[in-house]
């Protein structure tokens, strides 16, 4: 099991005093031994002057997740590629020659995949409409439980987190990243298997006033910006 987790928000569509915002996701994973970017929002310009602002130092990632092949997920890497040229990235089955030009390492995962003990690759999951496929980001956290982001969750957010708990065996305790516009019924699903949820990025404004509402003891608002530290 990891140790500690810390994580920083680089972007989410929710803006923060003195750092930019676009419409998309980028998270930056500490753990004690690996540095991880899970996805890059869409501007190469925004994650530059948000992780400088923040103190994150992007040169020493050790490998970066995609969640899916969008451009408000994957705009970033462009920056990526040129302060870290051949970093190794984790992507869903997909096009990966635009990766490869902008100087990355593009794996295409198949299958849940462990990139280290208890940090897992969730998926890849495909979303009913459009066929979608998805990977998502999973820590097992000593005394905590699983700690899991998600990029957009087309094939569904608690179709992840039951993914996550049967290759785990442990208790969700904190769910966070884009849900999708997920409906009511869904994100009570997600309410009996996690004990903290935070709907961002995709989520829309109705999902967030339905868990801040519902499971105020479960909801954990967060925006660009924001650290958090298990």
């Amino acid at each position: 099991m990891v140790a500690w987790v810390k994580i920083t928000i680089l972007d989410d569509n929710t803006p923060a005093e003195g750092l930019l915002s676009e419409w998309g996701f980028s998270a930056y994973v500490e753990t004690p031994k690996y540095r991880i970017l899970f996805d890059a929002d869409t501007d190469p310009r925004v994650i530059e002057y948000n992780a400088n602002a923040l103190n994150v130092d992007l040169t020493k990632l050790d490998y970066a997740v995609l969640s899916h092949h969008h451009g408000d997920h994957y705009g970033g890497f462009e920056y990526i590629g040129r302060i870290k040229s051949g970093l190794k990235i984790f992507i869903p089955p997909g096009p990966r020659d635009y990766l490869e030009r902008w100087g990355l390492k593009p794996l295409v995962v198949s299958k849940p995949y462990e990139l280290s003990r208890d940090i897992w690759i969730v998926g890849p999951l495909k979303a009913s409409i459009f066929g979608i496929n998805e990977i998502s980001l999973a820590i097992y956290v000593d005394g905590k439980g699983l700690i899991i982001l998600t990029g957009c969750s087309h094939p569904g957010v608690a179709k992840i987190g039951y993914e996550a708990y049967r290759i785990f065996k442990h208790e969700i305790y904190h769910i966070f990243g884009g849900f999708h516009n997920p409906s009511r019924a869904e994100l009570d699903e997600l309410a009996k298997i996690s004990k903290y949820i935070t709907p961002m990025h995709c989520s829309g404004y109705s999902a967030i006033e339905y868990v801040r509402s519902k499971y105020p003891n479960k909801y954990i608002e967060l925006r660009t910006g924001s650290k958090l530290e298990y």
